[in-house]
């Protein structure tokens, strides 16, 4: 595949030119190839006409453009349902590059996590909201999907696993009240017994998995969200891929989680995780 430059700052989900006149005019989006272009009919446009009209104003309409077939499915529908065969959303550079997407992703990580560790500088402890995890989950995916720190309208299946998210009848807000009721109102907990700490965390992730409330990002979302809890009470963070080295336990735990409200393998898995990462800042800094 041809290296394709996206242009992730402009947001404009890989326009690249316009052709055609009256009804039959289309806004031509770059393709997974360099000089492959698919058309997008104006009804269908994820940017407004006055955007559209700005950026073809600036562009110059490729010599001998090959035409192709729209990459993503359900262009015509709204953010969430808009993807690829193989699974990419539809982002505002209209990327199609599954290397440069995780790219993208990683750096919304550093960014969230970076926001997470700055909320230690307060004086007082900050709680858990849901109006504080779409604002992780903004900065997560913010610069790449246009769904970031929104909740999910559509349903999930991730992988080949037999683990579905239904999209409620009402939605995932009344989910997510009860969740901030039930368990986040419990924030901040500071506790010398890490026990406690690990067994409240493993709750806070089981039950925002269980729910999945985002279109994508949730296992990162949920990590960033339990690494603010232990920042809370002096321990590290951890790794938002820890769980790819456990993945079988991680996806049991959260299964037992999910189905059975058992916290205790997901909060057994997280003191696994905080003693390695001690371990290797002991080794990192000789102490």
């Amino acid at each position: 595949m041809s290296k394709i430059l996206w242009r992730w700052s402009e947001r404009d989900f890989g326009f690249r030119f316009r052709a055609g006149q009256g009804a039959a005019q289309s806004d031509l989006y770059q393709a997974r190839d360099a000089g492959a272009f698919y058309p997008v009919p104006a009804k269908h446009r994820k940017l407004d006409k006055k955007r559209v009209d700005e950026l073809a104003a600036t562009a110059r309409p490729a010599t001998s453009p090959r035409i192709v077939a729209s990459p993503w499915r359900d262009y015509d529908r709204e953010w969430d349902w808009v993807t690829t065969d193989d699974g990419i959303l539809l982002n505002f550079a209209g990327c199609l590059d599954r290397e440069e997407i995780n790219r993208r992703e990683d750096e919304g990580v550093a960014r969230a996590m970076a926001l997470s560790a700055s909320l230690l500088d307060r004086h007082e402890r900050v709680a858990l909201t849901s109006a504080f995890i779409r604002q992780i989950h903004t900065e997560l995916m913010g610069s790449i999907y246009p769904f970031a720190g929104t909740w999910r309208v559509v349903a999930l299946h991730k992988g080949d696993g037999p683990t579905k998210w239904p999209l409620p009848p009402g939605g995932i807000e009344p989910l997510m009240g009860v969740l901030e009721r039930d368990v986040l109102s419990r924030s901040p907990l500071i506790s010398p017994d890490n026990t406690e700490v690990f067994s409240y965390v493993g709750e806070v992730m089981g039950e925002f998995l269980a729910i999945h409330p985002f279109r994508e990002g949730n296992g990162r979302t949920a990590f960033i969200v339990g690494n603010l809890l232990l920042m809370q009470n002096d321990l590290l963070p951890l790794d938002v891929y820890d769980r790819r080295k456990d993945e079988g336990r991680y996806y049991a735990a959260c299964e037992q989680a999910r189905v059975h409200k058992n916290y205790g393998l997901l909060a057994g898995l997280i003191a696994e995780w905080e003693e390695a990462a001690q371990s290797r800042w002991e080794r990192e800094h000789g102490y």
